[in-house]
């Protein structure tokens, strides 16, 4: 976005918040009978739940990267 990513960790939390509430938001609609709004926001917790294991994924290879780095860098580090 304009040229700069967004960090992985902020992508997790802010996707795992928004999968929470897209989640609570499923519940009501289902509690109070409206089956549409319910898929939808069930359906919008899972894209959002997948997208935060994804984010998850991609900071933990940046660390694994970084480590590598720094190991062809310093070899007598550990």
């Amino acid at each position: 976005m304009f040229g700069r990513r967004v960090p992985p960790h902020i992508v997790f939390a802010l996707s795992l918040l928004l999968a929470v509430l897209c989640a609570w938001w499923a519940v009501m609609a289902w509690r109070s009978g409206s089956l549409i709004w319910a898929g939808v926001a069930g359906v919008l917790a899972v894209w959002l739940a997948v997208d935060a294991v994804r984010s998850y994924g991609w900071a933990q290879e940046k660390k694994r990267r970084e480590a590598e780095k720094r190991r062809q860098n310093h070899p007598d580090l550990k």
